[in-house]
C-alpha cells in the first residue's frame, strides 16, 4: 500500500511576540515539539517580525522540515487578508493552522484550516478586559471569531470548559471541536535547594519565604484581589511574608499597584518584569505556594508549571482551573477575600499540608506534556488530510 504524501502545513508564528505571552508560548512549544515527533511532514512558519524570524530560524535550523516564512503583514493588517491567502496558495499548503482564533478571512476553499480558541473571555465577559482592543471593538471581534470558527475545518480548544463555551455561545457542532490540553516543559522540575537559593537570591535579594503570582495584570486575573487577600493574611504576622508578582506590567491596568500603595504594603510586595525561564523555574521552586485567583481562565499554565516544580497551588474554583488542577491544589472562591486569605494561611502555616499538595501536584503535572499536545495536534492534521482523500 502506497504511503500518503508528506503534508505541507502552515502555522501562524505571528502570535509569538517579543514579550512572549501565553498564546506565544503555546505556539512556540507546539512548533518545537512537532519538529521533534514528526519526521514526515513539512512545516512553514509565518513571521512578520524579522528579528523573531531570525531567532527561531537559528533555533530550528537543524531541522530541514521547518521553514520560517517572512511576510510583511501583521496579524491584524488589512493587507494580510488578501496577502496571506495568496502566499498560502503559492506555497501549496495542505493545512493552515492559526494558534489563536484569527484566520485570514479570504483563505482559499482548498486549504484545510485549523483555529485554536483558548478562551472566550472578550466575548462572554468584556468587562474582564475593559481596555483590550477585542473589548473596545466587541462587535468586530464577535464577527471575526464567528467567521474564523465557521471557516475552520477543525477548532482546537485547550480545555473542556472552552469547548462547552464554543458550543453554547457560538453554536459550533461538538464533533468539530478537538480538546487538546497545553503541555509542560521538562525545564519545569524540582531543583536542588542550592541552585534554587542562588537564583532566587540573585533575583529577589534574599530567599526568605514568599507567595508567587505569575501572569498578566488584566482585571480578570484578579491580582488586586490577591493583594487585598495577602494584606489580610499577613497583617500582624511576625514572619513578614512577601508576595512576588511576576509578569509584564501593563499601564492599562494599574489596579494591583494601586492596591499595594493603598494598603501600604511597600517592599513586602515585589513586582518582577522580564523573568527568564531559568529564573521562573527557580521562583516556582522557592515559593511556599503559587496563587492564581483568576475569575476566568481558558487553561492556566502557571499552576501546571508550579506543580511540576513541586510547589503547592491555590487557584480559583472557576472556569478551566479545576479541570487543570484536579484534586492537586486548593480551590477557592476568587471573589472572597476572606476565603483566599484563609487558604493562603492554611498552606503557609502547615508544612504537612504543603508536602501533601507537593506530592499531588507532581503526580498531576506528570499527566501533561508538550509532546502529548503536539502528538494530538498532529492527529488532527492527519485526520483532516484523510477527509480530503
Amino acid at each position: 500500500m502506497k504511503s500518503p504524501s508528506p503534508l505541507k502545513i502552515g502555522i501562524d508564528g505571528r502570535w509569538i511576540f517579543p514579550a512572549i505571552s501565553g498564546v506565544g508560548r503555546v505556539t512556540e512549544k507546539l512548533i518545537t515539539h512537532l519538529s521533534t515527533i514528526d519526521r514526515e511532514n513539512h512545516y512553514y512558519v509565518f513571521f512578520s517580525d524579522p528579528v523573531l524570524r531570525e531567532k527561531y530560524s537559528r533555533r530550528w535550523g537543524d531541522n530541514p522540515r521547518i521553514r520560517p516564512i517572512p511576510v510583511p503583514w501583521g496579524i491584524f493588517s488589512p493587507g494580510g487578508q488578501w496577502g496571506m491567502p495568496s502566499r498560502i496558495e503559492k506555497l501549496e499548503l495542505d493545512i493552515f493552522h492559526s494558534t489563536n482564533y484569527f484566520l485570514p478571512l479570504f483563505l482559499r476553499p482548498g486549504v484545510k484550516a485549523v483555529a485554536t480558541v483558548h478562551d472566550l473571555i472578550p466575548l462572554k465577559f468584556p468587562h474582564f478586559t475593559p481596555r483590550a482592543w477585542k473589548t473596545r471593538f466587541h462587535p468586530v471581534f464577535r464577527r471575526v471569531l464567528n467567521r474564523s470558527a465557521r471557516r475552520a475545518d477543525r477548532v482546537i480548544t485547550v480545555s473542556r470548559h472552552t469547548r462547552r463555551d464554543l458550543v453554547a455561545d457560538l453554536g459550533l457542532p461538538p464533533e468539530k471541536i478537538a480538546v487538546i490540553h497545553n503541555g509542560i516543559d521538562p525545564a519545569y522540575r524540582p531543583l536542588e535547594k542550592e541552585e534554587m537559593v542562588r537564583i532566587v537570591k540573585r533575583k529577589l535579594g534574599s530567599a526568605d519565604p514568599y507567595l508567587l503570582y505569575v501572569g498578566r495584570f488584566d482585571p480578570y486575573k484578579n491580582v488586586a484581589g490577591l493583594v487585598r487577600a495577602f494584606a489580610g493574611f499577613s497583617r500582624n504576622r511576625s514572619d513578614r511574608p512577601r508576595l512576588v508578582l511576576a509578569g509584564h506590567p501593563d499601564p492599562r491596568y494599574p489596579e494591583a499597584a494601586e492596591a499595594v500603595a493603598e494598603l501600604q504594603l511597600g517592599s513586602r510586595v515585589v513586582f518582577l518584569d522580564g523573568v527568564g525561564e531559568e529564573e521562573l523555574v527557580a521562583l516556582y521552586n522557592g515559593a511556599r505556594a503559587l496563587v492564581l485567583p483568576s475569575l476566568y481562565e481558558g487553561f492556566g499554565l502557571p499552576p501546571l508549571e508550579a506543580m511540576a516544580c513541586g510547589t503547592p497551588v491555590i487557584v480559583s474554583d472557576r472556569a478551566s482551573l479545576p479541570e487543570v488542577v484536579g484534586e492537586a491544589g486548593l480551590l477557592v472562591d476568587p471573589e472572597s477575600t476572606e476565603a483566599l486569605a484563609a487558604a493562603i494561611e492554611r498552606l503557609w502555616d502547615s508544612a504537612e499540608l504543603r508536602r501533601e499538595y507537593r506530592r499531588r501536584g507532581l503526580a498531576r503535572a506528570a499527566e501533561f506534556s508538550w509532546e502529548k499536545t503536539a502528538s494530538e495536534t498532529l492527529k488532527v492534521y492527519r485526520e483532516l488530510a484523510e477527509e480530503d482523500g
